[in-house]
Formats: structure tokens, sequence, C-alpha cells
């Protein structure tokens, strides 16, 4: 009996090695005869269909969690893009409030230099109005107010008088004073 037993297994051992080596080549694939051969089997069915509905969901759950795992990391991306932005946006604010405070004490100082220039042609309004009353005045009167004068207002109201005028106010000042404002207006001239 020992014989036949020693047989048999060689002969199972066989056709298991022949069954392997025929699956592993392609020529016949032993689990889908297997997975056959349980669904033909009517009490096992049930269970290789939760088993089935099972693989399919596991197949689902890793493919979404794929995609949620893009998503994170294409997020992740645009909030490293936005917090980038959002800094050179502070950047930029940081900027523009230094230049609007720039352009603010430009234009006060524009401002200013307005209210100079505006003062600056009253006075030379005024100081031309009184170019033309000296003009009319008496040249002995004209010279005897004007010598309390600075030179400079002086020779500034002789430059635009009728030289006959200019020359009889001149005539009458103090001949240093004449000489100063001469030489002031010949300076100017060049």
């Amino acid at each position: 009996m020992k014989k036949w037993l020693l047989v048999i297994i060689s002969f199972l051992i066989s056709v298991i090695v022949a069954a392997v080596m025929l699956n592993a080549t392609g020529v016949i694939n032993l689990r889908s005869l297997a997975i056959k051969q349980i669904e033909a089997t009517p009490a096992v069915a049930p269970y290789l269909e939760t088993y089935r509905a099972g693989r399919a969901m596991e197949t689902e759950l890793a493919k979404a969690l794929a995609e949620v795992e893009i998503e994170r990391d294409e997020f992740a991306q645009i909030q490293l893009e936005l917090e980038a932005r959002a800094e050179a946006l502070q950047t930029r604010e940081k900027q523009l409030a230094r230049d609007f405070e720039n352009l603010e004490n430009e234009r006060a100082k524009l401002l200013e230099l307005q209210a100079e220039i505006d003062t600056a042609k009253m006075n030379l309004l005024e100081l031309e109005r009184i170019r033309d009353i000296y003009g009319e005045m008496k040249s002995k009167d004209a010279a005897s107010i004007m010598s309390e004068m600075r030179p400079e207002v002086i020779a500034f109201l002789l430059s635009d008088m009728e030289p006959e005028t200019a020359g009889g106010i001149l005539s009458n000042l103090d001949p240093k004073l004449a000489a100063e404002i001469t030489r002031m207006a010949l300076t100017n001239k060049k």
C-alpha cells in the first residue's frame, strides 16, 4: 500500500507542477477557472459577490484618495502663490504710501512756492505802480524819497522809467548812491 500511496502522491505533485507551469506560461488561467468553479457553487456565490464589491470599493477609494492628494498639492501651490502675491501687494502698498507721502510733501512745497510767487507778483505789481507814481513826480521830490530806500529797489524802480525821468532822479540823488545804482544797473544788464 505504501507503494500505491507514493505513486498517488507523485502523480498529484506532477499534476500540480504541470498546472502551475501551464498557468505560468499563460496556457491556462487557474485563477479564473477556480473562480468559475466557486461561482458555480451556490453556497459561496453571495460571499464572492461581497468580495468583488469590496474590491471595487477599495479601487474607487484608492482613486478618490489619489485625486484628493492631487487637489491638496494644487491647493498648497495656489496658497503659496497667494501668500507671495499678498506679500508683494503689502510691499507695493507700503511703497505707494511712501510715494503718496512724498507727493503730498512736494504738493505742500509747490503750494508754498505758488504763494511766494503770488506774493512776489503782487509786490512786483505794487513796485511797478510805485514806479509809475515816482515817474510822474518831480525829479527832486522823487530823489529825496528814494534816497531813503535800498539801492536795489531804487535801481529796479529806475530800470523801466523814461531815460529823462530816471536821469533827473539820479542827478538829484547823493553821488555815491547814484554811482552804486548805476553800477547795479550795468551789472544786471549783462
